[in-house]
């Protein structure tokens, strides 16, 4: 497996489109604006998940306002900015305007994702239409029983499993081709509530209600380690559960298995993994957009090290590049088994021989941006 070949992110960054702005970073290490960001439209979250990794961050009853969303991407789109993630940090639906956003990013004509917990998947079926064919969406669901989605996600506000997946069936109708995702976090034995006999059970659930993927990830500490665990006596188990699912897997369904939990069964691709320079390269290329603070890394969404400021200004790129500088990756990313690992050791054996900046060509855009 070639190291910088991961979810096409090297190829991404050699588009035509973005290449122009990949080559100003490599000649002079700093772009004016990341390609991609994540949107944290709110701190709010209808679920009170224990295993959340973004805690530090929730229920501080901040919301990102319209207008400061129009200033920056606004500005941002003007200067590079290609694709927008409303994820994380809270549940982006929370948020009153939710649908002036996505039509405001959508009249931008930018590729836009959303990862949601469902709760309130109404305000994401009346504005879907506006998706396009390299938009996407994903679900958080983590369960294939509706006991378990209450008891994992412990929702303050009336939402089932099968809420969702009649949500997702009226989505579909609506928009045939969408990609879709049904997300599940692998959480094992310790002292979460073990989900794994329910892999199969859940992929079932999201090709029988039109699902066009089943996505599966091993769970990260919310501590500080940002360690991702998997205990070694539910490696087998997982592995067979995931043999059942994708014997569910057609043209229009597939099972994905996260670079993360491949790893685990990959001594090869866990070194792979490990292994960072001491610039984490891809911080320039997005960015967190969070009511407490722009972040460099969603990995550390809400850590000071890696806060780039508290709202965005004119300063964005100098301070971007102090904080940069300042966070040793390699160091402190050891056991994140971090997806953008091998992107950043590519990038940085390119940076240290210039004939290999040269000899690089653009390639014709694909179309996804996301990064």
């Amino acid at each position: 497996m070639q190291e910088n070949a991961f979810h096409q992110f090297s190829e991404k960054l050699l588009q035509k489109s973005v290449f122009p702005y990949f080559k100003e970073y490599l000649l002079n290490k700093n772009i004016p604006v990341p390609i991609s960001v994540n949107l944290d439209l709110t701190s709010a979250c209808s679920n009170r998940c224990d295993y959340c990794i973004d805690k530090m961050v929730l229920n501080t009853g901040k919301f990102l306002s319209l207008d400061y969303i129009k200033e920056l991407i606004g500005d941002w789109k003007g200067k590079g900015l290609k694709s927008v993630i409303i994820i994380g940090g809270g549940e982006p639906t929370l948020h009153p305007q939710f649908e002036e956003v996505i039509m405001f990013l959508k009249g931008l004509s930018l590729e836009v994702g959303i990862v949601s917990n469902g709760a309130k998947i109404e305000k994401i079926k009346n504005v879907c239409r506006l998706f396009g064919k390299n938009d996407w969406i994903r679900f958080s669901i983590d369960a294939g029983k509706n006991s378990t989605f209450q008891e994992l996600h412990h929702p303050q506000i009336k939402i089932t499993l099968e809420s969702i997946l009649t949500g997702v069936k009226k989505i579909r109708k609506i928009c045939p081709k969408l990609q879709i995702g049904y997300s599940f976090l692998i959480i094992g034995e310790g002292k979460y509530l073990n989900n794994i006999q329910e892999i199969s059970l859940a992929a079932k659930l999201a090709k029988e209600n039109s699902f066009s993927y089943f996505s599966l990830k091993p769970i990260i500490t919310p501590d500080a380690s940002r360690k991702t665990e998997i205990s070694k006596k539910n490696l087998a188990e997982i592995r067979a559960q995931i043999k059942k699912a994708k014997k569910l897997e057609s043209q229009n369904f597939k099972v994905v298995e996260s670079v993360n939990l491949l790893l685990f069964y990959d001594k090869k691709l866990k070194k792979l993994m490990q292994k960072q320079p001491k610039t984490c390269h891809i911080q320039f290329f997005r960015a967190i957009i969070n009511p407490n603070g722009v972040f460099a890394c969603s990995s550390w969404r809400g850590f000071e090290e890696l806060k780039i400021a508290d709202k965005y200004d004119s300063q964005f790129a100098k301070k971007r590049k102090k904080i940069a500088g300042s966070f040793d990756a390699d160091k402190t990313c050891k056991e994140v088994h971090c997806l953008y690992a091998p992107l950043n050791c590519w990038i940085e054996k390119i940076i240290d021989d210039k004939k290999r900046i040269k000899a690089l060509k653009p390639i014709e855009d694909f179309g996804d941006y996301f990064l």
